[in-house]
């Protein structure tokens, strides 16, 4: 071995040990997600192998040296395909790969073994990498509907790293049974010259795209009640302002529910705090379930709630809460020996030409709702501002008791 493929293959192998090292962090304090695991073992495999063609000499036999580089190429690039699956929940492949593996690495032993071939053998592993990395893209680019930069630009590079072993893969093949020196020095030249930038490009593209998983997840995290699983008030606000500034420009109705549950802190100074998140936890299952998924609903205060109703008039949106109002009193909240008939009040507003922003509009449903507390508790009202048309066309406050 020249020195200067000493070198490439030491880096490799030190570059692997390094990303199974990260990988192997990531899987740790980042939620020990199953995906990062695989691909700190995939890297693990990789360093192996690039130990092996370091250390060839200390095979017994040169059939037993390239036994076992090539199974560990084939792990390598198994367990690479089988993290993206585990990442993006993929349904395209069986659960156990390996007897598919095994299927392909018979041809290699075949053909160090009974038939020596060496165009076959050195072609299948490039082969079938190029196979796995092409799945790989698919799935990154079909995993979700709005693909994110990092996602792409992995996906990219996994394709083209994937070309580059298709040619690889060609080359090996035309070396023939007995490998062509020519061939075999083009095949030389070429494999170092796009595996290793190849290798080296799509590993820190993926921990990009892991970076990008945690950094979403952060963000989720920060606009999610940890309680109920509803957006938070900042949820609502950026969810909101989106949905308020769309209205305002397409001149479509938009319509604001607010509403709380009736005397909670009784509940929580009779039966305890965890009784009282369990009752939030059930009361917002009620107010959220059956929702559209344009609607936004939120847990913007201890026990006050906000449903955000793009598309939907006044009308319709005090018919919602007057359903929504039915079916809490008639839903008690239930916890082991405790049957508690909950209630709940409610305050609708929809925009109107002198809302300047979401605040404008929540502010008009937040009185409307303790006009609904001071009125007696359990009733939906409307603010008075905003007048609707009645039955026989006239304009008039609407109260729903």
């Amino acid at each position: 071995m020249s020195y200067q493929f000493f070198y490439i293959i030491f880096s490799l192998m030190v570059t692997s040990a390094v990303l199974s090292l990260i990988f192997f962090t990531a899987w740790k304090n980042f939620g020990e997600q199953k995906h990062a695991l695989t691909w700190s073992a995939a890297f693990f495999a990789g360093m192996l192998q690039w130990g092996c063609v370091l250390n060839f000499e200390l095979f017994p036999s040169r059939e037993a040296y390239l036994l076992v580089e090539s199974a560990l190429s084939m792990a390598l690039v198994t367990l690479g395909l089988r993290g993206h699956c585990q990442r993006t929940a993929c349904k395209l492949l069986p659960k156990n790969l390996w007897p598919y593996v095994m299927a392909v690495y018979s041809i290699i032993a075949w053909h160090i073994l009974v038939t020596p071939h060496t165009g076959i053998r050195m072609s299948v592993v490039p082969f079938y990498a190029a196979i796995t990395l092409g799945l790989s893209a698919h799935m990154i680019i079909t995993y979700r509907e709005k693909i994110r930069p990092a996602e792409w630009t992995a996906a990219i590079a996994i394709t083209i790293f994937g070309l580059t072993q298709i040619g690889t893969g060609i080359l090996a093949l035309l070396q023939g049974a007995v490998a062509d020196e020519a061939v075999r020095a083009a095949y030389r030249h070429f494999n170092f010259l796009t595996l290793p930038a190849g290798y080296i490009a799509t590993s820190m593209l993926i921990i990009l795209m892991m970076a990008s998983d945690i950094a979403a997840k952060m963000k989720e995290m920060a606009i999610r009640d940890q309680l109920t699983g509803l957006l938070n008030r900042r949820g609502f606000t950026e969810n909101g302002e989106r949905a308020f500034s769309a209205a305002r420009r397409a001149g479509l109705p938009l319509s604001v529910i607010m509403t709380d549950i009736d005397r909670f802190k009784y509940i929580n100074d009779k039966y305890g705090h965890a009784t009282g998140d369990t009752a939030l936890a059930h009361f917002s299952n009620l107010v959220s379930e059956d929702r559209r998924q344009e609607d936004i609903v939120a847990r913007v205060g201890g026990e006050e709630f906000a449903i955000l109703l793009p598309g939907t008039d006044l009308r319709d949106a005090m018919a919602i809460a007057d359903q929504l109002c039915a079916k809490i009193g008639a839903t008690p909240f239930a916890d082991a020996a405790i049957n508690l008939p909950m209630t709940s009040s409610f305050g609708v507003a929809a925009i109107s030409e002198k809302d300047r922003t979401l605040d404008d509009m929540v502010l008009r449903a937040d009185r409307a709702l303790y006009r609904s507390k001071r009125a007696g508790r359990n009733q939906v009202d409307l603010e008075s501002s905003q007048m609707m048309i009645a039955e026989d066309g006239t304009l008039q406050p609407l109260t729903s008791g």
